[in-house]
């Protein structure tokens, strides 16, 4: 449709609506980052109509032309009139009226736009936009993705309200998610090919590094975290009352818990292996919902390069005496993909991981205690074989042997672990300087 002041582009609403739509005055400062305005509306539930410029590059046109319900190209020397163009466009599509957005760099308040739309004579209203708050915490959220091109938009826009920027760390994926993450107005770091969750994740601490900020929250891309409980799992950390948190699924015991048994019952063999490598009481160890301070985001050393970076932080952040607590959170499982591999494998990877890391940091549990378990088992054996022999004369080298073998094998574990466990203290006490 077309006609003597400028061209429209897209399909008419061909029905009345009792909601307002959305105009978008888009100039040419503004091209880089409209499409994320457009976005932001629909998630609110409004249409969308835009005016840009008729010299916009081809390529911003055509996702304004995806995206947005119409588009008005605009002469421009004639943009000063864009909005009267998008009145006059919203009122011939049945829309009640029209709220006009002019700056794209401010984030609009929607109810008020439209409180104040419906006590405006005039069919159109300029957009109302949110007040800086100054002691609005400044919260970076940073996402690991990999291909998680069908969530993870819809995630950006969410996370957007309540953060100055969202960081989304592409691992190598290998669908639309670089693309449409970037059009929701997130910055993106990109691997070359997919390293593991973990890279990830230093990718992400590496990139905020050395930026003022208050707290960096990590939430997964595919949905399933809520972001609006951002604000809850934030607010220790911007206390100043703990440098980690983990949002907890568990921590309020509830009968609406829609975890699959088999997936609770892996995840609390994993929080068991936490504990015991972190010596920290946590509910839900494996979360990907959680918040950093600045100093934890320096001080978290993290070697893991897959799914165990979960545990590691938690591990890390005790060894280094960070303050750690839980929040409860809420989750969605209807709908959503949350397992980008087996999740036999995934445990796996993980248990291995966490095994690893209580041999390194606690070789005295590791070794120790199986080798008090084997020592105990062997002695058994022994003492029934000789209370066998002296009882009836009855001789079993199968027990003697069995005995024999645990007791050696139970003997070098308890061994191995003194030692090591010796020598990480002196280490630790090397480090800290007090040798």
């Amino acid at each position: 449709m077309a006609n003597t002041d400028e061209s429209v582009i897209g399909t008419a609403s061909s029905l009345a609506t009792d909601q307002p739509a959305v105009g978008l005055v888009v100039t040419a400062e503004d091209s880089e980052r409209f499409t994320q305005d457009i976005l932001r509306a629909q998630h609110h539930g409004y249409d969308v109509l835009v005016a840009v410029p008729e010299t916009l590059d081809g390529e911003m046109l055509g996702f304004a032309e995806q995206l947005a319900s119409q588009v008005i190209e605009v002469p421009s020397n004639e943009m000063s009139d864009a909005p009267d163009r998008i009145a006059k466009l919203a009122r011939s599509d049945g829309y009640p009226g029209v709220i006009i957005q002019r700056d794209l760099r401010e984030r609009v308040d929607f109810s008020s736009s439209e409180a104040a739309l419906s006590g405006e004579p005039d069919y159109a209203a300029e957009a109302i936009y949110v007040k800086a708050d100054d002691n609005r915490p400044e919260i970076i959220v940073g996402i690991p993705a990999y291909n998680e091109e069908v969530g993870i938009g819809s995630v950006i826009l969410q996370a957007s309200e309540y953060a100055s920027e969202v960081v989304v760390v592409d691992d190598g994926s290998t669908d639309q998610t670089v693309p449409v993450a970037r059009e929701a107005g997130a910055t993106v770091v990109e691997h070359e090919a997919n390293a593991g969750k973990g890279a990830a994740v230093q990718t992400l601490f590496d990139h905020v590094t050395g930026q003022s900020f208050d707290a960096l929250v990590l939430i997964d891309g595919d949905g399933q975290h809520v972001p609006s409980d951002i604000p809850e799992v934030v607010s220790p950390v911007s206390d100043g009352e703990s440098d980690l948190v983990v949002g907890s699924r568990y921590l309020e015991e509830s009968g609406e818990d829609e975890t699959p048994r088999y997936r609770r019952f892996g995840q609390r063999v994993l929080d068991m292996l936490t504990i015991g490598s972190s010596r920290t009481n946590v509910t839900d160890s494996q979360s990907g919902f959680r918040a950093f301070s600045p100093k934890a985001v320096e001080e978290l050393e993290l070697n893991s390069q897959s799914f165990g970076v979960e545990s590691e932080m938690i591990s890390e952040a005790s060894s280094k005496g960070l303050a750690i607590e839980e929040r409860s959170i809420d989750v969605r499982y209807e709908g959503i993909d949350g397992q980008t591999q087996n999740p036999l494998r995934h445990g796996l990877t993980v248990v291995t991981f966490l095994l690893m890391l209580i041999r390194d940091r606690h070789p005295l549990l590791f070794f120790g205690v199986p080798g008090a378990i084997f020592l105990g088992i062997g002695a058994f054996y022994g003492i029934d074989a000789i209370l066998t022999y002296q009882s009836s004369g009855a001789f079993y080298p199968s027990k003697v042997l069995v005995s024999g073998f645990l007791t050696v094998i139970g003997t070098l574990g308890l061994f191995i672990g003194l030692v090591l466990n010796r020598i990480g203290n002196m280490i630790a006490k090397l480090e800290e300087g007090l040798i």
